[in-house]
């Protein structure tokens, strides 16, 4: 009987299925881990059933990337439904910040994922449009297409930086914030004039992600906007 019932678990078992286990063993609430082993036992199966589907963990992991590329994608488009606009902050500001909550949403895609690319149709298309935004914006192509790879390296890094601290254990994130609240604060002002003056606000801004990732990406939109001035300007002053 219980071979039996493995085996009708095999035989249901699926891309779609495997890929939904897949995804809840990667978020916070599934242990944030990913392995045939643990994949296998999610899906009470064993884990080489998987491999009937995916050739190996990389083919898996990049199927993982699209969805959760195809996630953001459907993000952005709920926060902005009329689509991109000639407001190009609000629309790179909107797909940074769905990029990020996508991948957070499973930090495991995050640490493993967030740097690879599937030209999936999905990742494509919103490649086209976010240059097309900048380009829009005033922007020549190059630029624009420049402008947007910036953007996507800043937000999949600072991801990549706050999905791995999150997969630390408890013990050594504290050290890590002993190292600024204590440490930090008792450096001697003779010794540290500026660190010891704007340690306060670092300690306050340690493991505060959230708030450094809208800093650098306002810091970043302000250089852009500089580059589209700048480029606005030379083609006014061509006759």
């Amino acid at each position: 009987m219980a071979e039996e019932s493995k085996a009708k678990r095999r035989a249901t078992l699926t891309r779609e299925s495997i890929l939904e286990a897949a995804l809840r063993l990667c978020s916070p609430e599934g242990g944030g881990q990913l392995t045939f082993s643990r994949l296998g036992k999610e899906l009470g199966a064993d884990p080489t059933a998987v491999y009937r589907h995916f050739r190996d963990k990389d083919e898996l992991i990049l199927a993982l990337t699209d969805l959760t590329v195809q996630e953001g994608v459907k993000l952005a488009r709920a926060a902005l439904p009329d689509g991109p606009s000639d407001d190009w902050r609000a629309w790179l500001t909107v797909t940074a910040r769905s990029v990020r909550n996508s991948y957070l949403a499973r930090p495991a895609v995050a640490v493993l994922a967030a740097a690879r690319t599937t030209a999936s149709p999905a990742e494509t298309s919103s490649v086209e449009e976010l240059i097309s935004v900048l380009h829009r914006a005033g922007l020549p192509v190059i630029a624009a297409a420049e402008c947007y790879r910036q953007l996507l390296d800043l937000t999949l890094a600072m991801t990549q930086y706050t999905a791995a601290f999150s997969s630390l254990d408890p013990a050594t994130q504290a050290k890590d914030e002993a190292a600024w609240a204590v440490k930090y604060r008792m450096l001697q002002e003779r010794d540290f004039p500026l660190l010891h003056k704007s340690a306060e606000r670092l300690t306050e801004l340690f493991r505060n992600d959230e708030e450094v990732f809208e800093l650098i990406l306002a810091t970043f939109l302000d250089g852009i906007a500089i580059r589209i001035e700048r480029a606005r300007g030379i083609r006014g002053g061509v006759d």
